[in-house]
């Protein structure tokens, strides 16, 4: 297990994570083995556990500030998936982000000055791939790398941004769908009913109406995470959403 606190650059970061590349999850941790039997449904939280816990020791806690403080570093995990074939790769799913404060992120129009910046504007990957044929303890750890969110990121997710805090404004943040943006939107992030007025775990209050409104995090869509990818490696979407393996 890495001691992060002791590593002193994003470099040095990068270059004791690249050492996962090609790694299977056993060869990180023997906790993945012990899951082996379970569902396979749902196995982007056990992963992501295997590798931010075990090899580079951080805990889950929803600090406001990225995974690494002292280097401005979230750290995701996220899983890829094959084609038919098994000779094109994709990412499986949306990547949840940090969570959004309706009451506070407002009064912040820009993205450089929102919690979704300050939380993810260095983000380091590491990409696994979900494997169907094989159990956990075999997936294999295919990418290692950073994402920054720089001016070319901004200008492609500010328009989704402005969308969201338009509609906190308008006090319709109960009425933020996924659907209607392209890149960046919101997602569910609680273990309640919201549709039971009962329910308290998956409600948040709004500044500009009464009614609360649904606890959720921001989310990049697979399709922007497909091209976060492609890009790091150099190589173009087939049918906008694949690469070569």
């Amino acid at each position: 297990m890495l001691d992060v606190n002791k590593i002193r650059s994003t470099g040095a970061l990068l270059k004791k994570a690249k050492w996962l590349e090609g790694k299977k999850l056993k060869d990180v941790s023997k906790a993945i083995q012990s899951s082996d039997k379970a569902s396979r449904v749902h196995t982007k939280g056990s992963v992501g556990d295997v590798i931010e816990q075990g090899y580079f020791g951080i805990p889950k806690n929803p600090s406001p500030y990225p995974d690494i403080k002292h280097l401005g570093v979230e750290l995701k995990t996220c899983p890829l998936k094959y084609d038919e074939k098994r000779d094109m790769l994709s990412v499986k799913e949306p990547l949840s982000l940090n969570m959004i404060n309706y009451m506070e992120e407002h009064k912040h129009p820009r993205i450089v000055d929102s919690s979704f910046y300050n939380k993810n504007k260095l983000v380091l990957f590491i990409c696994y791939i979900h494997d169907k044929k094989k159990r956990r303890s075999e997936y294999q750890v295919r990418y290692v790398f950073y994402w920054k969110i720089d001016d070319g990121v901004i200008k492609e997710l500010t328009p989704d941004y402005r969308r969201i805090i338009d509609m906190i404004k308008a006090g319709k943040a109960r009425d933020i769908h996924q659907k209607d943006n392209k890149y960046l939107t919101l997602c569910p992030k609680h273990n309640g009913r919201f549709k039971d007025p009962k329910d308290k775990k998956s409600k948040s209050p709004q500044p500009f109406n009464r009614r609360p409104a649904e606890k959720k995090a921001f989310r990049l869509k697979t399709i922007y995470m497909d091209m976060i990818i492609s890009r790091y490696l150099g190589k173009g979407l087939h049918k906008g959403r694949w690469w070569k393996a």
